[in-house]
């Protein structure tokens, strides 16, 4: 059997009565009440609430810690006409926090200019040598967004030097503040906000409300954009926050916001969160990681047609181009992952040379994403060779700010979340900071074995899917941690036309069969597991989310695959006559009959997992995977590999190369060993093998069952073959050819070569799995 990677966990039966009652009242599906209920929406007033979210659900900015003191200060700088510059940050949730503060501003006529850090010159938060350069500019009162809480030691020689800071923040505050003229934040230990989850744009914009005076309606887009981007909490006002903000990027009031939808093909019409999440957001990003954050402030805040056109293309390049730099560090980065030093890690720290930074953190999610641990990529760029910069990202079992926070000491700079943090340290100190978050998982308790939950919502059938579901499905967005978006199963589907896809096939897409129409499944960054899928054994079962796929006007129900399991041994058929390096990446067992053979792909391989077939008798296979590279000389032999009171191999992988092919070379039959004994006879000595590709011509007999016929003789004593001369043997005993060693060798080997080698992939898989006792 495949394992799924995570362990699945079916919802509790919703009670049927709500659900009807649900149904009736309501006009909707048995599956969207479900769903509802599910989220402990249990009656149809909580429904119509959740439905049409409105603005009384939104808290006061004034009950936000400071934010008086914020605003009185600022309404000071705009009266006097103080140079004010907002300090943003260079991912999407800086960069639009950074609109909205610079737009408010600008709104009460206020002298306001923005800056966004560069991430490779400034850092990230707080950079001293920028703030100095702005003050002998003429800022006199700095206002940050989205960061500054982690940035102590500037931000107070920035007021020591007599200009006042007002910090506007969420991340995770550490044990000493700044002194800052006001630090407004949901999380202050001072405050009783009543919601901690606000992102950086989320604070900004409740600034922007107490500014002035004002519900800002108009700015609510950049909320959606910014809250979604940070992947806060969607529960409680962040849900009223982001639906409205989702609503008025429907209208498409921003021509940079329009352009760049254009480019990513979004329709505004019917723009959903997850065209925010995987459309826009990362659009944002790609500035801040390899190109300049601040033409994203100006992108967002442009009324210009012409130029948000221009930086609408400069923003898509970006993120092409981003999408290059991950996928040709993630090469080198994931085979660090699979080391053998790093299976035995539960935290991985990677560490590349000259890796772009501005791409570090994708890599970290997808490394994470794919082993289940906590991972820290760093690099170590030539033109400082003594510091390595990263990014961490961690699974929801592991808190990866906790564990980094308690070791500071090693780093030059640090920051983030309890799943993704930035740091910069010597590298001198990378084997300390190895050693350190391997303990902090003793502490945490974390183990990565163990697998995390995927919350599965509702077991379906094909015939239950359709565009009708999908559009009940988007009743219950926005989508995000608190308002998952909900995950499905199915059980036993019939997969058909598995493709790769991608530059490096680092895609999937294929089919699953239905008696009502066939649904189309993708599963990014799942290339790798394209053979699983088309083999013909195994019950598969997917875990998937239901989306849309619109092309040339035409929409189409598409399932996001998650997850997959099949039940039994799979048997991949990878049969070949070339064998190449690339064939043996994977760490699982191979099983090598030839030792010649073994040795030339040993040093291609994991030490250990290169096995003779004595060896892989002693070999417990129960849910590994293991590679015959050659093919067995016998039925029995094959026995001998997979059958000693052991489990189920979760694959069985064929390559089963073959030098020399006794099928191909065919059994000779009784006329044929006649002849070629009416020949040796004949001539009485013949020089072997030199004469044999001649005698081969001449008696029409192909030189590998020729040659073989010959060894027959010699066993048998008909022949003697000495220092390159073969000669007849005149006295020889009747015997039964086909009894000799050789010939049973022989023809063991053609049956296991007629089975294995020249049969259909399904044939063999079904007789495989029979002859072992597989199925």
């Amino acid at each position: 059997m495949v394992d799924s990677k995570f362990k699945w966990k079916l919802a509790d039966n919703a009670s049927d009565a709500t659900v009807n009652t649900l149904t009736k009242e309501l006009g909707i599906s048995k599956i969207l009440a479900t769903l509802l209920v599910q989220r402990g929406i249990n009656d149809v007033a909580k429904a119509n609430k959740f439905f049409k979210p409105t603005m009384d659900e939104i808290y006061d900015p004034h009950l936000l810690h400071d934010m008086d003191k914020a605003i009185d200060r600022i309404e000071k700088a705009v009266e006097n006409q103080e140079q004010i510059t907002v300090y943003g940050d260079y991912d999407a949730d800086g960069i639009t926090s950074t609109a909205l503060m610079y737009e408010a501003l600008m709104s009460i006529g206020a002298n306001v200019n923005y800056y966004v850090p560069n991430r490779f010159k400034d850092g990230y938060g707080p950079n001293m040598a920028a703030y100095q350069r702005l003050i002998e500019n003429g800022t006199q009162l700095f206002v940050t967004v989205d960061n500054g809480v982690s940035g102590k030691e500037v931000i107070d020689k920035v007021v020591e030097s007599g200009v006042d800071v007002i910090i506007t923040d969420h991340h995770e505050l550490p044990p000493d503040l700044p002194n800052a003229t006001a630090i407004v934040h949901p999380r202050y230990p001072e405050s009783n906000y009543p919601f901690p989850d606000l992102s950086g744009v989320g604070v900004a914009f409740k600034v922007a409300w107490a500014l002035t005076g004002d519900f800002p309606v108009e700015q609510l887009d950049l909320v959606a954009i910014g809250e979604i981007a940070d992947v806060v909490n969607v529960t409680d006002e962040n849900h009223a926050l982001i639906s409205s903000g989702i609503q008025q990027l429907r209208q498409g009031m921003r021509p940079g916001l329009a352009a760049l939808m254009s480019l990513a093909n979004i329709s505004p019409t019917n723009l959903t969160g997850q065209d925010i999440g995987f459309g826009i957001a990362p659009r944002l990003n790609a500035l801040g990681r390899i190109a300049d954050a601040n033409d994203g402030v100006q992108l967002l805040t442009s009324l210009d047609e012409d130029e948000a056109q221009q930086l609408a293309k400069e923003v898509d390049q970006a993120n092409k181009k981003r999408q290059e730099l991950v996928a040709n560090i993630m090469t080198e980065a994931n085979q660090q992952a699979q080391s053998a030093q790093n299976q035995n890690r539960k935290v991985l720290v990677i560490v590349g040379k000259d890796w772009h930074q501005g791409v570090l953190g994708i890599v970290a999610s997808r490394i994470m994403n794919e082993t289940g641990k906590p991972t820290i990529i760093v690099s170590i760029d030539q033109n400082s060779p003594k510091l390595a910069k990263g990014s961490g990202r961690s699974p929801e079992s592991f808190n990866l700010f906790k564990a980094l926070n308690a070791h500071r000491d090693i780093f030059s700079a640090f920051g983030g979340h309890p799943a993704a943090c930035g740091l910069s340290l010597s590298i001198d100190n990378l084997s300390t900071l190895e050693q350190a978050v391997e303990k902090e998982t003793e502490n945490q308790n974390f183990d990565p074995s163990i697998k995390q939950n995927l919350p599965i919502a509702l077991t379906l059938t094909p015939e239950e899917i359709s565009q009708q579901l999908y559009n009940d499905i988007q009743n219950i967005a926005p989508f995000g941690p608190g308002n998952d978006e909900p995950i499905f199963n199915m059980n036993d589907v019939k997969v058909t036309d598995v493709r790769t896809m991608g530059q490096e096939k680092q895609h999937l897409k294929f089919s699953i069969r239905s008696d009502k129409a066939d649904l189309s499944v993708v599963a990014f960054g799942k290339g790798n597991i394209a053979s699983l899928l088309s083999s013909p054994t195994g019950k598969i079962s997917i875990a998937f989310k239901i989306s849309i796929n619109e092309w040339r006007g035409r929409k189409n129900i598409q399932l996001m695959l998650e997850d997959l399991k099949i039940d039994g041994t799979v048997i991949i058929d990878e049969r070949t006559n070339k064998l190449t390096p690339q064939l043996f990446v994977k760490q699982e067992y191979y099983v090598i009959k030839d030792s010649r053979l073994r040795a030339n792909i040993a040093p291609h391989v994991t030490p250990g997992y290169v096995l003779s077939v004595d060896e892989a008798k002693q070999i417990d296979f129960t849910n590994q995977r293991v590679t015959l590279v050659d093919c067995p000389a016998s039925v029995g032999m094959l026995k001998d590999i997979f059958i000693h009171d052991q489990g189920k191999p979760a694959v069985i992988r064929l390559l089963l190369y073959q030098r020399r092919s006794a099928y191909l070379a065919g059994l000779p039959s009784r006329v044929d060993f006649a002849q070629l004994y009416r020949f040796i006879f004949k001539q009485q000595k013949l020089q072997w093998p030199t004469q044999l590709q001649a005698v081969s011509k001449y008696l029409k007999i192909n030189a590998e069952r020729l040659n073989f016929m010959i060894h027959v003789f010699s066993e048998a004593g008909f022949v003697t073959i000495k220092d390159g001369v073969l000669k007849i043997n005149q006295e020889v005993n009747k015997t039964d050819l086909t009894q000799t060693k050789q010939y049973k060798k022989q023809l063991a080997q053609y049956k296991i070569e007629q089975q294995l080698l020249f049969n259909d992939a399904a044939t063999v898989a079904k007789w495989l799995l029979q002859y072992l006792n597989l199925d």
